[in-house]
């Protein structure tokens, strides 16, 4: 499903007249505050909507342009498709004109219209002169080719004019993809008495419905949506690209805050590092070198950080790099999110960037592989992303899994996943995908631990398959059975009763061996259920131990840590007693001592194994069989 739902910001210096233009357009006053209205200045973020003539609605953001106010202004910004940027005919291009356009260019904001205000001010030399200012300034960015419409708001010169080229701007946005995890960044929370908390923000990447079970990251607070709003409008649902009021359930005021995000369950995982490729505006000062203070916006959140640049000293004014973001505060981000950064003082708008690895881990600066992985990100090849991502995850992923991790619509990843598999690439087992190269190293993980395993122990047939598994304990037991069956699958490995061993291991007796093998059989079988002491069986040879390790579960069977029996034995006895109670229903520690002509102390033994392993059940001086108790209860 797609969705066409459109916001537009204004940008702009102080007193450009961005509030009285969204005003006269709308008839909606942003400036909500009492101390908004008496300074005349927009502080906090306003909101409002314009009926096109073509009677489409779309959503305004009304963004602060004081310098003080700038992060309210990045705040705004977060899901802007279509940027105003103010001009006043008295004053050209100002500094927070010129920031303003840096940040919404760092942002990657490309469709911009340029409002030129207070048109009945100035006499038409003036104007001219500063539109060729206005054209000379704009030269070689992003707003070049963009159309300026002069307007007079107080007058109503231009509204018309600026409406349809708002029109004509909004039919050649593309629709958003309805195919991703919901979030919303929010940027405004209060409370309205009967109802609770509210928060606002423009939703990105799916859809919300009322009832929808939510959490509120980075502090992992569950709630509920009890209503929805958008443009005034009471809905069951938002889509992407909505500005949309939600009102909460069980979350105080005091526990959601702006720059919050509130999405689905494990849709984000909270981090303290970001990988990021770095983008230095020219203007800036000087470089940003290793453990350089900044303010690092993301979406409507505003945290502190430090910049590590990896595989370079500093990234210079104009040019781009990679850095780590470690932040003094956890923020919830997926990759491919845009950021500014801020220096610490003064505060000026310094670099943007785009989030390669939203959960980084903290690495060395100069590693080849973490850089090159960051160069497949930043490509923007998605069969080479999802590959590299796949190839560094630990198991199996599903296709959900992929697509919320790398933020993009799930047809895509399946997509490219039948694609990658049909390239043997990617296996896939039961719905779920892992990267031939990671599963190469898994494979070669399980070999030489089965190597290592024939070299401690070379009397042993194999390694037990719960010890294999415990060795892999990070990955599930449905992962290491598949991984497993097709390294049996290539002949890599083979598997005899509970054990795994390498296909081309044998155990070599030494003729020394092969007589210590012959001996403990042979007693163990004379034995029956009256065995030697494992200290008699052994002996003094100091090889018996291994040769008695290699034959269990193939001729020997322990009944408990200091008792053996031959196999064979012990297979005799279990079919002998299960006959007994299915003709005679229950059984005497005498009876089965006389039956197997032992002792009292084994017959004990014997049949608290049983006990053990639920083939018996003991009830006061008898044993039954546990299936046949078990049917009676």
């Amino acid at each position: 499903m797609s969705t066409k739902n459109i916001v537009i910001g204004t940008a702009g210096h102080i007193d450009h007249g961005k509030t009285t233009l969204i005003k006269s357009l709308t008839g909606i006053e942003t400036d909500t505050t009492h101390e908004e209205q008496q300074r005349g200045l927009s502080i906090n973020l306003g909101f409002a909507y314009l009926d096109l003539p073509n009677g489409e609605r779309i959503g305004i953001v009304d963004v602060p342009g004081h310098e003080r106010f700038v992060k309210n202004m990045l705040a705004g910004v977060v899901g802007i498709n279509l940027v105003l940027l103010v001009i006043d005919v008295n004053e050209g291009i100002m500094p927070q004109t010129r920031e303003h356009l840096d940040i919404l260019t760092l942002l990657g904001l490309k469709a911009f219209i340029i409002v030129l205000t207070k048109l009945r001010t100035v006499d038409s030399e003036l104007r001219q002169l500063v539109l060729d200012d206005i054209r000379e300034n704009l030269d070689g960015t992003s707003l070049a080719e963009a159309s300026i419409i002069e307007t007079d708001a107080l007058s109503g010169l231009g509204l018309e004019e600026l409406k349809a080229e708002i029109q004509r701007k909004v039919a050649c946005i593309k629709p958003i993809l309805n195919e991703s995890e919901p979030r919303l960044n929010v940027d405004r929370v209060f409370s309205i008495k009967g109802h609770g908390t509210i928060v606002t923000g423009t939703l990105i990447d799916g859809a919300l419905t009322v009832g929808d079970e939510v959490m509120v990251y980075p502090s992992n607070k569950k709630t509920k949506i009890r209503r929805i709003q958008v443009h005034e409008t009471t809905q069951m649902q938002a889509y992407p690209g909505q500005r949309t009021a939600l009102n909460l359930t069980k979350i105080s005021l005091s526990e959601i805050k702006r720059g919050d995000v509130i999405t689905l369950r494990g849709n984000v995982e909270p981090t303290w590092m970001i990988d990021v490729n770095l983008s230095v505006l020219s203007t800036a000062d000087r470089p940003i070198g290793l453990w350089e203070r900044v303010h690092v916006h993301l979406g409507t959140n505003e945290v502190l950080g430090r910049v590590v640049p990896l595989g370079l000293e500093e990234v210079r004014p104009g040019s781009e790099g990679y850095v780590q973001l470690r932040l003094e505060e956890q923020v919830a981000v997926k990759q491919g999110d845009r950021l500014i950064l801020r220096s610490y003082s003064p505060i000026v708008t310094i670099a943007g960037g785009i989030v390669l690895e939203a959960n980084a881990e903290k690495h060395r600066r100069y590693n080849q592989v973490i850089l090159d992985s960051l160069a497949v990100k930043e490509s923007g090849d998605f069969s080479a992303v999802l590959l590299d991502y796949l190839n560094k995850q630990r198991g199996f992923m599903t296709a959900k899994g992929m697509a919320d991790y790398l933020n993009v619509n799930l047809a895509k990843v399946n997509q490219t996943l039948v694609e990658l598999c049909a390239e043997k690439k990617v296996m896939p087992i039961n719905q779920t995908f892992i990267g031939s190269s990671r599963l190469k190293e898994i494979s070669l993980e399980i070999y030489e631990l089965l190597e290592a395993y024939h070299q401690k122990f070379p009397l042993k047939s194999g390694m037990s398959i719960e010890e294999v598994r415990s060795r892999l304990g990070d990955l599930r037991q449905r992962e290491i059975e598949a991984i497993l069956a097709s390294l049996m699958t290539q002949k890599v490995i083979k598997q005899t009763n509970s054990t795994l061993r390498l296909a081309n291991f044998s155990v070599a007796f030494s003729e020394h061996q092969q007589a210590i093998k012959k001996r403990i059989e042979n007693t163990l079988l004379e034995a029956g259920l009256t065995p030697p002491s494992l200290p008699d069986l052994l002996g003094n040879d100091p090889e018996a131990q291994g040769v008695l390790d290699t034959l269990i579960g193939e001729s020997v069977y322990y009944l408990n840590q200091n008792t053996v029996i031959h196999l064979a034995v012990y297979q005799s006895a279990v079919s002998q007693v299960k006959s007994f109670l299915k003709v005679n229903g229950t059984m005497t520690l005498g009876e089965f001592r006389d039956m197997m002509h032992t002792t009292r102390k084994y017959s004990k033994i014997f049949l608290e194994h049983l006990d053990d392993l639920r083939v018996t059940k003991r009830l006061e001086d008898s044993r039954v069989l546990a299936e046949t108790q078990n049917n009676q209860q």
